[in-house]
């Protein structure tokens, strides 16, 4: 029998087994994209305020949750970093400054594709109702021998003339770079008066609005700010309150004392 004769009907066989009218059973795997039925993973904001809510409170706790694609999750506040991809659904940010936040969120499938796009967030904090004196930001982290600034705001006031104040910081962890001026002599729109005196972890600040096309303010603005470093030899992994307004004295023309009704420190994590 001629070889020809057995190979040509075995050919046949396998060119007919292959054929493409044969459809392959779809994958069952639930996270891998070729199954008809997945879905791209995607996070939800489940709890917490709601776009563009103003909240009254320095702390704020949110919570989440995703679609069956989704395995992990990162976010990142205030277009700061981004944390490690985890499992966890829930975070709470604490000494939140006045103004506006915004977070956002993204999730991951265990096959490692990323949402698409990032779930976001923006709400506001309005925590103090003024007329109020505060140190921006309320906190931050740095390391030893790392430069920060903490900013003196006067919140909300209104016939502002002329403003006095003591800042003690902590100078076992701190120390002074300098002084500078805030916004609030160019608010005054002409000429003021300031006057500084410094020791080691006091500042005197006055400042008076002698003459210009505004001699009081209204609104919110910076008083003046202090650069300092934090020392080599501060110890680390601890939180402290590391600034804060021991004596502030707000004045209207009339040269009468501004009640204040609040008074809120600078927050130092060093790290």
């Amino acid at each position: 029998m001629s070889i020809w004769r057995i190979i040509t009907p075995l050919a046949l066989i396998l060119v007919l087994g292959c054929s493409s009218h044969e459809e392959l059973p779809p994958p069952d795997n639930p996270f891998d994209p070729g199954n008809p039925d997945y879905v791209s993973p995607e996070a939800e904001i489940t709890s917490g305020p709601s776009e563009g809510e103003i909240i009254g409170n320095t702390s704020v706790t949110l919570v989440w949750e995703g679609n069956e694609s989704a395995t992990e999750y990162r976010y990142r506040f205030d277009f700061l970093g981004w944390s490690e991809w985890d499992e966890t659904t829930s975070t709470t940010f604490e000494y939140l400054d006045e103004g506006t936040h915004n977070f956002e969120l993204m999730a991951r499938s265990v096959n490692g594709e990323e949402q698409s796009i990032s779930t976001l967030l923006d709400f506001g904090v309005d925590a103090v109702a003024g007329p109020a004196i505060l140190i921006y930001p309320y906190m931050q982290s740095a390391s030893p021998g790392d430069t920060v600034d903490f900013q003196i705001f006067a919140e909300e006031v209104s016939d502002l003339f002329a403003v006095e104040c003591q800042i003690q910081f902590d100078d076992e962890i701190l120390e002074l770079i300098e002084v500078i001026d805030g916004d609030l002599l160019t608010e005054w729109g002409g000429t003021a008066l300031s006057i500084q005196e410094v020791s080691e972890s006091i500042v005197d600040f006055s400042v008076v609005a002698v003459e210009g096309s505004n001699t009081t303010f209204e609104g919110t603005t910076s008083i003046f700010l202090l650069r300092l470093r934090i020392k080599q030899s501060a110890n680390l992994n601890i939180e402290l309150t590391a600034i804060s307004v021991t004596n502030g004295v707000f004045i209207n023309p009339h040269l009468e004392a501004i009640d204040l009704v609040y008074n809120r420190p600078g927050v130092l994590n060093v790290w």
